[in-house]
């Protein structure tokens, strides 16, 4: 491919032609050593054939996080080279640092030498991904020409898990134990189990009886002894992966909101994507606290299920079978999910149930099986709230002085006239009043139920989890 200077030497010889510096032949015969000095720089960046490409990214990438990419360039020639660098990233994901996609990065690899290119890469969905073929543009060393090589063997393939960062905080602060840190409290229940686990720094609300003195006078600050509940019990994690499940759970509150801090479309997170990171959270926490993990999804008929398991292998397992998992736009039968569950003839289990109520009427089916199942198992429901929903219930339609154009309060959006935006608050006012008596409804029949924000449910979760081991409820 032919540089700048290339087609500018070539437009020199007009003007020259034109006003008679030089003649017709000498004209042809600069032109023809043009194409021949070009043609020995194209053969000259062969060289580019030699560059070593090593793309370095995990093969687990997390989703809506920011997750690095590197690319190290290494030349084992004696002849630095000028190279645009491209690499091939799948189309779901966003990319911070757009030109190594689109036109490439320029770089300056030196002779024997190396560099690095790096950018990030946000992926939009879960599941298995490839990166494409990295190409290589390395201009002449006269600057005529650039030859592109396409490097054989750098395509990669990687998998999309759902959000590992909170894992990974965790993670931190159980080493530091500073679990409250992630949102959960310290939970204490008379007659729950007194085994010793270990010191932790004391916090607000513990029980004086629980610090330990001796411990508090070496390190010259308050030290708590903290104890651990039963071990091996099993958490049965249910995923509903029906039509509601398949709605958008972060919707933006406004239309200049819908972008975020780096220009980029907000990442569109459903429901289902939230509730498998709190899942893959609580089957962390469960599986470190010694407890088996047992895994199931379903939508019109069970798509994965796997039986109990203990420890990190039982982790893993859980990420690659639901790792890939989409809602389907149909309705979840709950009552063959939890017969299954029951054909497994688990013992008494923690079965905690990701799903979504519409109405009291469509909810029947599920509160119906979850009450079959709450006789056998201490069943917690987690549900989402629907900002579809809760935001117009919560417009503020009173004509005040800080009213908008429209003439309502500032909570209620542009754009919507009085009468619909009243219909639709009281639609939305009726919906929760019905989901609050269906959640009523299982909590008075000894349901444990989780109904937060999007941002809210990982720690929910596993407060949930905590407080009830701790009062041995199961």
């Amino acid at each position: 491919m032919p540089t700048r200077r290339l087609f500018l030497l070539f437009l020199l010889t007009v003007p020259l032609v034109a006003l008679g510096g030089v003649g017709r032949q000498a004209a042809v015969a600069l032109a023809l050593l043009l194409l021949a000095a070009a043609s020995v720089d194209w053969w000259l960046a062969r060289d580019v054939r030699r560059v070593g490409v090593i793309r370095d990214v995990e093969d687990k990438l997390s989703l809506a996080d920011w997750n690095p990419v590197a690319l190290r360039l290494s030349n084992p020639t004696a002849r630095a080279m000028r190279l645009i660098a491209r690499d091939i990233v799948p189309p779901d994901f966003a990319v911070e640092g757009a030109d190594v996609m689109s036109t490439g990065r320029r770089v300056l690899l030196p002779a024997g030498g190396d560099v690095g290119i790096e950018y990030r890469v946000r992926p939009r969905h879960r599941g298995n991904y490839a990166f494409g073929t990295v190409y290589l543009r390395a201009q002449g060393p006269l600057g005529l020409t650039w030859r592109q090589h396409a490097v054989p063997g750098s395509s990669l393939a990687v998998r999309v898990y759902p959000s590992l960062r909170q894992l990974r905080r965790y993670e931190l602060l159980v080493r530091r134990g500073l679990t409250q840190e992630a949102g959960t409290k310290p939970v204490r229940a008379p007659g729950a189990s007194t085994e010793f686990e270990g010191l932790r720094e004391y916090v607000t609300d513990d029980e004086f009886r629980r610090i330990n003195w001796k411990a508090t006078a070496r390190r010259g600050k308050a030290i708590v002894n903290q104890y651990e509940a039963e071990r091996s019990q099993n958490v049965v994690i249910m995923i509903d992966a029906g039509r509601l499940m398949g709605a958008r759970a972060d919707l933006p509150a406004t239309d200049e909101a819908a972008q975020l801090v780096e220009g980029e479309a907000p990442a569109g997170l459903t429901k289902l994507d939230y509730a498998l990171n709190a899942a893959l959270l609580l089957a962390y926490v469960a599986s470190v606290r010694g407890d088996r993990i047992a895994f199931l999804s379903y939508a019109d008929e069970v798509r994965t299920f796997v039986p109990p398991t203990r420890g990190r292998r039982a982790f893993l397992r859980m990420v690659d079978a639901f790792y890939a998992l989409d809602a389907e736009p149909i309705e979840p039968d709950h009552g063959l999910a939890f017969q299954f569950l029951a054909g497994r003839n688990l013992r008494r289990s923690l079965v905690v149930l990701f799903t979504d109520l519409a109405d009291r009427e469509s909810s029947t089916q599920l509160v119906a099986n979850v009450l079959r199942a709450a006789r056998h198992h201490l069943v917690v429901c987690v549900t989402l709230s629907d900002p579809t929903v809760t935001r117009p219930a919560a417009w503020d339609l009173t004509t005040a002085s800080g009213s908008d154009a429209t003439g309502f309060g500032t909570d209620q959006p542009h754009g919507v006239a009085p009468g619909t935006a009243l219909y639709e608050k009281m639609v939305a006012q009726r919906l929760l009043d019905e989901r609050a008596a269906v959640l009523g409804s299982l909590t008075q029949r000894g349901v444990y139920s989780v109904d937060t924000e999007a941002d809210k449910l990982s720690p929910g979760v596993i407060q949930a989890y905590l407080e009830l081991k701790s009062r041995g409820r199961i």
